[in-house]
C-alpha cells in the first residue's frame, strides 16, 4: 500500500535537494502526480498517529507556508473524520499557501487558531509538527522559535513530518529551538541528514513511508551515502578456516601508552584480539609494561624508549594501531615520525592524530579515527567554525586531503573513502565514557590483521563497537565501561 510507513529503512540515503528535484518524476514514472503524493504522505502521516494512539487523545497540527502545511492539514482532516479531537495552529497566514497546499487547508473544516497563545498547549496528547519540511535551511523565525521552546518542554507525543522544523534533511544542522520530535515519519526516501550527528536527537525514532514512488526514484537518482545493515554488515566477517592458526590471522602491533596512560592501549590491543586478530604486540613506555600485561597474558607487551626499538617489531606486524595514550611530548613525536613512513596498513586515533594535524602527510592503506574536535584540528581549523552542521563535508574533507579512510565518531558515525560515505546504524548514549575510541581503533586494526579491506573493516568495526555497546547496556547505560564490551564483540563476530 502507498500510504504504509515502515521502520525496516532502506540502505541507501539521499540530499534532500535531490528529493525536491527528483520527486515529481518519481511520481511521474510511478503513474501518479505530486497532488497525489500530498494526500499518500498525509495519509500515511495519520495512520502512524492513529495506530500508535490511546483513548481520548487531543492532537494539535502546527503548519507552516510550504507544501508540509498540506501535509499537515490532510492529517488534521483525517483526524477530525475519525472522530479526533484536533486543532490545527498556523504560524503562518494560509492565504499564502499555493496549490495543492492551498487546496489541503480549504478541504480542512476544523478548528483553527493562529497563535499558540489562544490555546492550553498542555491539553494536546499529541503535536504533529508540519512547519517546514526537506527545504528548511539557516535560522527559525522568531515567533516559530517561541511556540517551539514552549512545545519542547511539554512531555508529550511530538510527530514530524518528513523532516522535524529546524533541521537541514542534507546536512543535518540544527538550527536553535527546532522541533525534538519523538518521531519522525519522513517521505519517499532517506534523507542523510536525519541519520547522523545531533540531529538523530531531534529526529526519534525513524520511519519512511515512500508513497509508492520510492522504487521509482531510488532508480532513477544516485543516492549520496549508504546505510548499511546488519545483515548486510555481518556478510562481510571474517570467516576461519578450519585448518587455520593463530598466524593467519595477522598481527597488530599498538603502540601508545606513555607515562601515566597504561590503560588506553591496552583497551585497544585487548579489543584487537576479541576481534579476532592472531597475534596482539604492545608497544608501550617502559613504565607500563607490567600494568599492560596484567591480567591479559594473551598480549606480548614490550618497553619502546626509544623509536629504534619499534624497528623488529614493525618488522613483525602486519597491521599498526597508533595513538591511545601515546601524548605528545618529545618520545611521542619520536614514535610517530617513525611509524607515519611504515607501508604498513595504519590505523591512527587519539594522540596520533593530534600530531598529524601538527604534521600533516597524506599515505595511502590508513584509517583515521577522529571525533569532532580532532577532526577540526586535522582541517587546521582549529579556530573556524567546523561544528554539527559540516559532518558530511568535514568526513569527506579530511577523507581527501588525507587519502585516508575516515570515521568521524558520534551518533551516527560516518565512514568515508574517496566518493563513499555509510552513516553507521549502531549506537548509543551508554558510550559517552573513556575509552571507547580506544576499543575502537583496535577493533578496526583486529579486521585489518584478517586481511580485510580498510573501508568495509571500517564499515565493520564501527558497527560492531555501536552494536556491542547496545547489548552492554542493557544491563545500565549509566556506568558502563569500554571494557563492558568485549564479550559482545566475540559474540557479534562469531
Amino acid at each position: 500500500m502507498a500510504n504504509e510507513y515502515s521502520d525496516n529503512l532502506p540502505q541507501v540515503a539521499y540530499t534532500s535537494q535531490q528529493v525536491q528535484q527528483y520527486e515529481g518524476q518519481a511520481a511521474k514514472l510511478s503513474g501518479t502526480n505530486l497532488t497525489t503524493l500530498m494526500r499518500r504522505a498525509g495519509h500515511a502521516a495519520f495512520s502512524y498517529v492513529n495506530d500508535t494512539m490511546s483513548s481520548h487523545e487531543k492532537v494539535l497540527v502546527i503548519t507552516g507556508k510550504g507544501n508540509n502545511a498540506g501535509d499537515g492539514f490532510i492529517v488534521a482532516q483525517l483526524c477530525r473524520e475519525a472522530g479526533i479531537a484536533v486543532t490545527v495552529l498556523t504560524l503562518f497566514e494560509p492565504k499564502r499557501l499555493a496549490g495543492d497546499a492551498q487546496q489541503a487547508y480549504r478541504q480542512y473544516h476544523g478548528k483553527l487558531v493562529s497563535t499558540y497563545s489562544e490555546i492550553d498547549l498542555s491539553q494536546f496528547t499529541t503535536v504533529v509538527d508540519a512547519v517546514f519540511g526537506t527545504g528548511f535551511r539557516g535560522e527559525l523565525p522568531e515567533h516559530v522559535r517561541t511556540c517551539f521552546d514552549c512545545i519542547n518542554n511539554l512531555p508529550i507525543r511530538k510527530v514530524a513530518l518528513d523532516v522535524p522544523s529546524g533541521v537541514n534533511a542534507t546536512t543535518g544542522e540544527v538550527a536553535p529551538s527546532a522541533l525534538m520530535a519523538s518521531t519522525t515519519v519522513t517521505f519517499i526516501a532517506l534523507k542523510q541528514g536525519l541519520l547522523s550527528g545531533t540531529a538523530k536527537r531531534f529526529v526519534g525514532n525513524l520511519l519512511l513511508a515512500g508513497l509508492g514512488v520510492d522504487k521509482a526514484f531510488n532508480s532513477q537518482v544516485t543516492a549520496t551515502s549508504n546505510f548499511l545493515n546488519h545483515e548486510t554488515l555481518m556478510a562481510t566477517r571474517p570467516q576461519r578456516a578450519l585448518d587455520s592458526y593463530k598466524n593467519s590471522h595477522g598481527h597488530v602491533l599498538v603502540i601508545g601508552g606513555n607515562h601515566g596512560m597504561a590503560g588506553a592501549v591496552r583497551l585497544a590491543a585487548e579489543a584487537a584480539l576479541r576481534a579476532g586478530a592472531g597475534l596482539v604486540s604492545v608497544a608501550t613506555h617502559p613504565d607500563n609494561t607490567a600494568a599492560v600485561l596484567y591480567g591479559r597474558y594473551e598480549l606480548m607487551v614490550h618497553a619502546v624508549a626509544t623509536a629504534e626499538a619499534l624497528l623488529p617489531l614493525l618488522n613483525k606486524a602486519s597491521v599498526v594501531v597508533l595513538g591511545p595514550g601515546l601524548g605528545q611530548d618529545l618520545w611521542a613525536q619520536s614514535l610517530f615520525r617513525r611509524v607515519i613512513q611504515t607501508k604498513l596498513p595504519l590505523v591512527l586515533d587519539a594522540d596520533g592524530l593530534n600530531l598529524l594535524a601538527k604534521e600533516p602527510v597524506a599515505r595511502s592503506n590508513w584509517v583515521l579515527t577522529p571525533h569532532l574536535g580532532e577532526a577540526r584540528r586535522l582541517l587546521n581549523n582549529v579556530n573556524a567554525k567546523v561544528d554539527e552542521a559540516d559532518r558530511f563535508a568535514v568526513v569527506s574533507n579530511i577523507s581527501k586531503q588525507y587519502q585516508a579512510t575516515t570515521v568521524l565518531k558520534g551518533p551516527g558515525s560516518l565512514v568515508a573513502q574517496q566518493q563513499s560515505i555509510n552513516i553507521n546504524r549502531s549506537g548509543c548514549a551508554a558510550m559517552a565514557s573513556a575509552g571507547m575510541g580506544d576499543v575502537l581503533s583496535g577493533i578496526i586494526g583486529g579486521l585489518l590483521a584478517q586481511g580485510m579491506e580498510a573501508f568495509a573493516a571500517t564499515n565493520l568495526a564501527v558497527y560492531i563497537h555501536g552494536l556491542a555497546a547496545e547489548q552492554a547496556a542493557d544491563d545500565g547505560a549509566k556506568g558502563m565501561l569500554a571494557g563492558d564490551l568485549f564479550e559482545h564483540i566475540r559474540g557479534i563476530l562469531g
